[in-house]
Parts: structure tokens; sequence; C-alpha cells
């Protein structure tokens, strides 16, 4: 290098130091806030050394000299002084001339500020960061000061995203939608953000909207962890942090973090004084009305983020975001729905999908092991005689009876009104049986069912939750242990301290859970996921999923599992074919909560006080005819003793001919309650005047959970999915078939060569692999050879075998019918060894043959190797092998032949 393109390298990295974008002038874009452009144009071709723009405007130059140059000359500081007066007319400047003016021979810097009254130049030994550009120049821009993200601490993803958003505000947009994968760091992302736009965007204060309470306890502690910060000090000891918890936000919180329920509960002056996660769910049938003076004023937040922004935002609660009207909004999710899209009109900065982010390592991908069983996929009967223990959920009696009368339940009654304990069982076992015989085997792991796969399992609801522990309980013999299995749910009590319990304690193997599990929750060292309820909504669905899919170091991991090796999977055990089952796509708020605005108890007692417009008597009707179909004969023949003949069918009826307004005599209109409104109290009467009647339809609507006593159920099926094995091994034949002449390492193993196939081309083979199909990764191209055919695929039983890079060309000869049997070559290696070595009768002493076996294990796990790759490794070694085999070409030659034999089982030298 010369001494000026020494120079130019340290001044690039001050540059870079201090938030700027170095870049030469065919590749500049205004995007970037600040920008120095190597070589600028100026006027009569001349050229500035570093030409500065902040926000697409110039504002500046820096003259570069080399280290011998006395910068202090004038001649210099008049150079760069003409160059700020030179300026093209096609660039957009702040001032004219130019106000700022650097000199620098990469030893020292000097700072010239020309707006300043007999300004002089002080010896800075720096550059200035765009914040102090901004604040020195008196800029307005609300994001001129941002800095260029760094990707140092970021995934490329994150990166993406900020470099994204922060274009998308600078361009005039309010609303931003980063769709990031679970798992990718969304909450991570989204702090990065709020730290750059409270740092550097003259912003004051974030609201981080979270879905549930629990998760705004994990936010805040991403807030406290955070330091991707200029001094690498904790974000919340720069910025103040509160989740909202009471009456009063601190007046030093930059950052509030709040469920949008709270938030609204707070604009009203109401009372906060619970932490609780009672106020968490979604749903509501309260009509959102802001106060006329809420208790914040409406320009309160800067920016409001909105994780799991797929959710709760939407429907009456939009009127609270709506309120905050001058707020810039970022959404996160990895989930989104249209409405979400249409919400944030459709600028998606970032796109980062499940199937990328396996691809990239960030995640794991599933495999999954399907349970059937007779009750599960065609439901049952409860024969007469059978013993049941019945509770009616209205009053909450429970009793043990007899059933007088024989009943069929189909599989969506399963463990809603019917309750099985040997349809659980069943499933629970299987799952027992096959953990360490069929799940966990490459490598093989210790059956210890104290150490068992971190599992979580999903449930229908709190009643099969229950169940559920029980029965785990019952199956694994730890009836005693409060530990191994807990249920968490609303109804668990502090459910934060659950979470971290199965996130961290060796004791706590098996957590069940309703919802609150299933979206946002972080537990990387979960292994297993057992779906005992189906899900149809798409995107819940894909969030229960994703609970499954966090990657976790091997000795972290051993932390929490001592018998674990890594995870390179998980395991999705599916016992209702939520897998096979067709997904919707709901609205936002679809599926979180009751929709109804009136009560089937509230609706009878209106009615009964005389309140019945022709809306009321609608709900009725189908609510009548609904609890009709649903009856037993036994529970419709009451209704009709206590009606004295009419039956819930006939009555039903009724009340929609009253109302069609078809029918012809009509009921008289109905205008209010202290009207007469004879005809309407007549054809409401037979409920009206029998109040027994009204508690058995209460009784009847809220229904019955039935637990059967034993029950009995038999296993139809188990293992892993046939046809995702049978799909995935033949797009990756097809696929080695269709680019064999487009990699290299394909091309080799296509043409059965014998040509060398070295780390590096295997290595090439695996990221193009995993970039055309996130199913294309050993593990899952073995086991799905396995699946189908194991007679002839050999599990991996070691680490070395596991890791081996050289498993990718068995794989690939595999799928090209090279080979009859899948096998790691390090189970081989040996033994080629002792074959290759006898062929060549070599006198070397025994440590040499030591040192050449050691070359053998790297050969089967890395693939061909030669001197140089050894000498990089080891020296010794590599001066070894050439004295062994008299000279560097001798020593190349054998190992390639070695390398022959282990590799293609024959002399290729």
């Amino acid at each position: 290098m010369t001494p000026e393109e020494k120079a130019r390298v340290k001044i690039d990295r001050w540059f870079e130091d201090a938030g700027w974008e170095v870049t030469d002038r065919d590749h500049y874009t205004p995007a970037a806030t600040a920008v120095a452009i190597r070589e600028g144009l100026l006027e009569n071709n001349l050229e500035a050394d570093y030409f500065l723009f902040i926000n697409g405007k110039a504002v500046g130059v820096l003259e570069a000299k080399r280290k011998e140059v006395d910068i202090t000359a004038d001649y210099v500081a008049e150079q760069a002084e003409h160059y700020t007066r030179a300026v093209p007319c096609c660039y957009q400047t702040h001032s004219n001339p130019l106000p700022l003016v650097y000199l620098s021979n990469g030893e020292s810097v000097l700072f010239k500020n020309q707006e300043k009254e007999d300004s002089a130049y002080d010896e800075i030994n720096r550059i200035h960061s765009p914040k102090e550009i901004v604040k020195m120049l008196g800029i307005e821009d609300q994001f001129a000061g941002l800095p260029v993200v760094k990707k140092r601490g970021l995934r490329d993803c994150q990166f993406e995203a900020i470099t994204e958003l922060e274009k998308s505000f600078r361009a005039g947009q309010n609303r931003a939608l980063m769709v990031l994968a679970t798992g990718a760091g969304k909450t991570y992302t989204a702090v990065t953000a709020a730290y750059r736009f409270l740092n550097y965007a003259k912003m004051r204060r974030v609201l981080f909207l979270v879905d549930r309470n629990n998760l705004g306890k994990q936010a805040e502690g991403e807030f406290g962890t955070y330091r991707l910060t200029e001094t690498g000090d904790p974000f919340n000891t720069i910025f103040g942090v509160s989740r909202l918890k009471s009456a009063v936000i601190p007046k030093d919180a930059n950052v509030v973090i709040s469920t949008i329920q709270r938030l609204f509960a707070f604009l009203k002056g109401e009372p906060i004084t619970t932490d609780n996660d009672d106020d968490e769910e979604s749903g509501t049938t309260e009509d959102i009305i802001l106060p006329p003076n809420p208790a914040l004023p409406q320009d309160y937040f800067d920016l409001i983020v909105i994780d799991e922004c797929h959710r709760s935002i939407y429907g009456n609660w939009k009127k609270v975001l709506e309120y905050f009207n001058t707020a810039r909004l970022i959404g996160l999710t990895a989930t989104p729905v249209p409405e979400t899209k249409a919400f944030f009109n459709n600028n998606i900065v970032v796109n980062y999908t499940l199937e990328k982010s396996i691809v990239d390592g960030v995640n794991v991908g599933a495999r999954i092991y399907r349970i059937k069983t007779q009750e599960t996929e065609n439901g049952g009967a409860i024969r007469v005689g059978d013993k049941l223990r019945q509770v009616t959920r209205y009053t909450g009696k429970v009793e043990t009876i007899t059933n007088r009368e024989s009943q069929n339940y189909t599989k969506e009654e399963l463990n809603r009104s019917i309750i099985n304990p040997a349809q659980i069982k069943l499933i629970l076992q299987t799952y027992k049986d096959a953990v360490y015989s069929e799940m966990f085997i490459e490598p093989q792991r210790e059956l210890n069912f104290g150490y068992l796969p971190k599992t979580l399992i999903f449930a229908l609801n709190e009643a099969h939750a229950n169940n559920i522990v029980k029965i785990v309980k019952e199956v694994f013999g730890k009836e005693d242990d409060d530990k191994f299995v807990q249920k968490i749910t609303y109804s668990s009590g502090d459910s934060d301290a659950l979470i971290r319990s199965f996130r961290n304690d060796k004791e706590f193997r098996i957590a069940v859970t309703c919802t609150l599990v299933a979206t946002g929750t972080d537990v990387k060292p979960l292994e297993v996921l057992i779906f005992m309820r189906d899900v149809r909504s798409e995107p819940l669905y894909i969030q229960m999923k994703g609970r499954g899919t966090r990657t976790i170091g091997d000795d972290v991991l051993r932390n929490v599992t001592p018998n674990a090796f890594s995870k390179d999977c998980f395991f999705l055990v599916d016992a209702v074919g939520v897998t096979e089952s067709e997904k919707t796509v709901p609205a936002p708020g679809e599926d979180e909560g009751p929709t109804e605005t009136i009560t089937f108890k509230k609706l009878l007692e209106r009615m009964t006080h005389g309140e019945l417009p022709d809306g009321y008597f609608k709900l009725l009707a189908a609510r009548l005819a609904r609890i009709s179909s649903k009856s037993t004969e036994g529970q419709r023949n009451e209704f009709t003793e206590l009606t004295h003949g009419i039956t819930m069918a006939d009555l039903s009826e009724r009340m929609f001919k009253a109302i069609d307004p078809e029918t012809s005599p009509s009921l008289p209109p109905y205008r209010n309650v202290n009207e007469p409104n004879l005809d309407r109290k007549g054809l409401f009467a037979p409920l009206a005047n029998n109040p027994k009647a009204r508690e058995l339809l209460l009784t009847l609507n809220a229904g019955f959970i039935k637990t059967l006593m034993p029950g009995e159920d038999t296993l139809i099926s188990k293992g892993f999915s046939m046809e995702e094995a049978q799909e995935t091994t033949s797009a990756f034949e097809d696929y080695c078939k269709t680019h064999a002449d487009e990699i290299e390492a394909l091309r080799i193993i296509y043409n059965n060569s014998g040509e060398p196939l070295t780390y590096s081309m295997l290595r090439d083979l695996s990221v193009q692999l995993r970039r055309a199909n996130s199913q294309f990764n050993v593990s899952q191209l073995w086991n799905c050879y396995s699946l189908l055919n194991r007679e002839k695929v050999k599990p991996r039983s070691t680490q070395e075998e596991k890791e081996a890079l050289t498993n990718i060309i068995q794989l690939v000869r595999y799928a090209l019918g090279q080979i009859d049997r899948l096998d790691s070559l390090c189970s081989s290696a040996n033994q080629y060894f002792n074959l290759w070595y006898g062929q060549l009768q070599r006198n070397i002493s025994d440590k040499q043959i030591e040192v050449i076996k050691q070359v053998v294990r790297y050969i089967a796990s890395n693939g061909a190797v030669t001197i140089k790759d050894i000498r990089e490794e080891d020296k010794s070694q590599a001066a070894q092998l050439v004295k062994a085999f008299g000279n560097l070409t001798e020593a190349n030659k054998a190992l390639l032949s070695l390398a022959g034999f282990i590799i293609y089982h024959r002399n290729v030298a």
C-alpha cells in the first residue's frame, strides 16, 4: 500500500466508527443518513478525497494527505476550503460554501466549522458523529442523526429489519411491519430500534405493547440485558424502562411496557393495582370508549412497538392506538394475516420466514411423529350401564352415575364434554415407549426418564390439562413428584415463575398448557411438542410450533438435560391430526375471546322481564335448536314435562316463524318494555312462567363433562410420517439429478469419477442444499431414509459419525442409487485404511502409522486432504507425513490414494 492508501484506511475507520457509510460515488445512495463519498466529484473535474453528505445534502469535505504531510500548512486548508465552494449544482447542499472542513494525514484530524465567525482549525483526531453534526448545524430532520446500522451483534435478518425500518420512516412512512420468524429475535430487534430512535432521533418515549403480561415481563428483561449501546452499558441504565403496573408512569420512563387492556384502563383513570394475568385476554365484550380527558396527552408517545401485532390491536381496541395519532407504529409478528398487512399499509420492511430461518441455522426444523388411536380418530360410545363421573358445568355439581342411555360421541366431543382417561393414557404411554427407542436415537440417548427431553403438551382446556397432568404422573411413575410435570395455565398462579422453572430446572420435564405458552414464550431447551388438541387457525398453529424451533448451545442444553447431545431438530408428536387438518387464516382477534355481546343467562333474564325485541327471539330460537340437538332423549323429555308438552324444537320453530317477515300474521312490532307486548309475552310464556325450565336450559346449555370410568382405547398406528419422508427424499433425489452439472461436489459424485472431494466442496454443497430446501439437512434426510427403509440405513451411533461432513457424500450416492446401504464413512474408515495399507505394503514405523490414522479420521469426516491442508492445522504432523513417504509429491499421492479407499472404497491414485 502507498502512504496515501495507508492514511485512507485509518480515515475510513474513523468515519465508520463515527457512524458514517464510506463508499465510492458510483455506489452512493441517499438511503443512509451519513455518507462519505471517496473521490467525490466537484466542479471543473475536481475531486474531494471525501465528500460528506447528511440526509442527502452535502455538508463538508475531508482532504486526505499521506502521513508525512503537515496538514497545518496553509495550502492544505486552502485546497480543502476551495472544494467547499466548488459543489456541482446537481447536489443538494446544507449551505454554500459547505460549512464543515476536515484535514487529515491518517495520524491526526483538524476540523473547522466555517459557519462560525472567526472560526479556526481545532485538532480533534476523530470524525464527528451524524448526531453531533445535526446538532452543530441545527438540522431539524428527526432522523438525520441516525448513524449507519452496524452488523456487529445483529443477525442478518435483524440488520435488514433495522436498516429498512429507518429507510421507511425517513421516506415518510409512519407505520412499518416486521415479519420475523419465531426465534429470529423480534424483541431484540425492537429494542435495537427503540435504542437508536431514543438515542439518535430525538424521540422521547416509546410504548412497547405486548399481548400478555408474562410477555411484558419477558420484554422488560430484554431491555435490561441489552448492551448493544454506545458505551456497552445496559439499555435500562441509559433510558428509563417501566412496566405499567400502577396508576403512575415514572417521569423518567422512556419506555413503557403494557398490554393494550392496561393502557386503556390507565387512560380512563382506573386503578391498576394487580400484576396478574387476568387482564390479558384480547377478546372483550365491552365497547371501547375513550374518556373526554384521557390520562395521557395524544403526543405522549413518539413510537409504539406492537408485539404479536396479528392479535390484539383490532376491532374496538384500535381506538386506543388511534388516540396516539402522532406516534409512528412498528408491528412485530411471525404470522401476518391480510388485515395485519393492511393495518400497516402493506409496508413490510422485512419478511424473514421460518423456512429461511431453518436454512440459516437460526431455528431448527421439526420431525413429525404421528399417534393414531381409535377414540381420537373415530370417537366412541358410552354404553348403558357404564360408570361415569359427571360434572354439571352450570352448577359445578359432581356425581358418579350409571349411564341409562347409550350415546355415541364424536372425536370433536372428546376431551370437551367426554373425558376418556384411557385415550389420554394410551397417547402418553405410546410417547413414553417411543421417546428413547424411535426418536432420540441418533446418537442413542441414555434411557433416563428423570431427564426426559423437555416436553410441552398442548391441552384442549383447563379440565383436559388437569387430567393430562394426573395421567402423566401415573404413566411415568411420578405420583409423588410435584416437579416432574406441571400445568402452566392462567389458573396456575405465578406463570412467569413456572415458565422460568420449566426453562431452567432439571426436575421439571413436562409442562401442560392450553394457550399460555403457545405464543411468544421462549424455552430453548424444549425438544418435544405433543399436540393433544387440534388447531385450525394457521397463525396460532405456526406460533405453537414455534415453541420448539429455538436453537440452543450443546453445553447449555446439557445443563438442563444431562443425557442430551445437541438439538438439531425438535419432535412434534401429533396425537390428534393437527398436522393434517385444514387450516384457516382468521381475522385478527377472531380466535382470541368471546364475541357474543349478551350471555344466555342474561338473555333469558331480560326476556323474562319483558324485553322482547326480534333480535332476542332470533338468538333464543337458535339456542333452543342447538340445545335440543345435543341433548339426550331423557333431557328433552324433562324439558317437555316442565313446559306441559312443548318441546324445545317446537318452541324454537314457533319463534322463528313469528319473527319471519314473510309469515302472516307476524308479531306486532316491539318498541319498548313498558308497552303491553302481549303477543310477544305469550310466545315467551312457556319460559317466562317456568323458572325450572329456564334453569334446565341453562344447565343443558353449559353442558356436562362426563368422565368414563375407566374407559378404553386401542392404538391404530404410531411412527414418523411416511408421506413426509417420501416427499422429502423424492425432492432430494430430483434435486441431485437436476443440479448435477451446477455444483462441483455434486458433479463429482454424480459422475462417480473418483475425483477428490474436499472440505470446501462439501461445505459448499451443504450450503446449496439448505438454501434449496430447509428439509435438505443431513439429519432430516438420514432420518427420512431410515424411516422408509430401516434395514438399509445404519444409525449414526457416535458423535463423530453424526457430525461428519462426508455424510453428504453418502446421502447423495444413496439417492442416486450408487450404493445400496446408507452408513457413515467414519464407521468403515479404519477397515479401508487397513486395506489401503495392506495393498501398498509400506515399510513405515508404528509411530508413523499412528500419524496416518489421525489423517484417516479427518478424511472420513471432512473429505480429501493434502499436505497443505494438514500443515495449516499441524505443521509437525505434515512434516512426519512427508518424511514417511519420502517427499511432498509422494505424500500427496498417498493421501489422495487413501481418500479414494475411504470415500470410494477403491484406489484412485
